[in-house]
């Protein structure tokens, strides 16, 4: 055992790095969730609008990241917090009686494990703030889309009008059809100037342009003006908690790389005495052999 080491203020013994950074973490966390639950459940939502067959497979994964990581973030923050007070009572304790070599020889190989296990964590969170991102660029992608097109549709309104209301010239000539390739509707189509049946037209929605998306043919072009209002509202909505999740997960990394700083120079401190109370017992014992000569 080491002599008793001078008793030093008793702010020095309070765990206020673990609490403040534990406080922070709590209170990261459920922002994070919230808002990229909110994000997903409003993405999912306009998915339903657009058709029954319109998906996104990636966005499974968002929600195993959402379960995932938010139970392992804070089950290892719990185990770091209790580190933190294990370091501050061993420091009483050496500080008041003496050091307890022991416990110490313990603490030591838990610190290095659990900071490793966290380090892992860390390079998660930031491969998952980068995911965070990339989650938010695509949904203003779409919106921005989606937006384009209702603009599309009010500009071409008094062109279709006139389209549909207008006198039709039913009459082909020969050379006219065999410039459509002998498809009667396609010339008439092209001599009365109406967009091609074939293609999905700029006033309306083409899901076949975005590589994130799958859908049946059938549904890949959305004209409905109601449903693209519907998705324009969750895709604003959705972006709006942008801020939010992206502010939870900058508490997440920041707070959580500080503990992990924290808990390194708890390992230091450990070690630093560990190497002291060696020191001091060989040199008691060194004493106590010259005494006996």
């Amino acid at each position: 055992m080491s002599p008793v080491r001078e008793a030093r203020p008793l702010v020095h013994y309070l765990p206020l790095i673990p609490m403040g950074c534990m406080i922070c973490m709590i209170i990261g966390v459920p922002i994070w969730v919230h808002y990229t639950a909110v994000m997903l459940h409003q993405v999912e939502y306009s998915l339903g609008v657009l058709g029954p067959s319109v998906t996104a497979p990636e966005l499974g994964r968002v929600n195993e990241a959402l379960k995932g990581t938010s139970s392992a973030y804070m089950l290892f923050a719990c185990a770091l917090f209790a580190l933190g007070l294990c370091r501050k009572l061993l420091s009483v304790e050496h500080d008041l009686s003496m050091l307890n070599a022991k416990q110490l020889a313990i603490y030591r190989p838990v610190n290095a494990a659990v900071h490793f296990v966290w380090w892992l964590i860390m390079i998660w969170v930031v491969v998952l703030m980068m995911g965070c991102a990339v989650f938010a660029i695509l949904t203003w992608v779409g919106y921005r889309a989606v937006q384009q097109v209702l603009a599309n549709q009010v500009a071409m309104a008094p062109v279709y009008g006139a389209w549909t209301s207008g006198y039709a010239n039913w009459t082909m000539s020969q050379g006219e059809i065999s410039a459509a390739g002998g498809d009667l509707i396609t010339a008439m189509m092209i001599k009365n100037g109406w967009p091609a049946a074939v293609t999905c037209p700029s006033t309306c929605l083409n899901l076949r342009l975005f590589q994130f998306v799958k859908a049946d043919a059938a549904q890949s072009c959305v004209c409905d003006s109601g449903a693209l209002r519907l998705v324009l509202q969750a895709a604003r909505t959705a972006l709006d908690a942008v801020p939010g999740m992206m502010v939870g997960i900058w508490f997440m990394y920041v707070f959580g790389d500080f503990f992990k700083t924290s808990l390194a120079c708890d390992f230091i401190n450990a070690s630093r005495d560990a190497e002291s109370g060696n020191l001091l017992r060989a040199g008691s014992s060194g004493g106590r052999g010259y005494s006996k000569l």
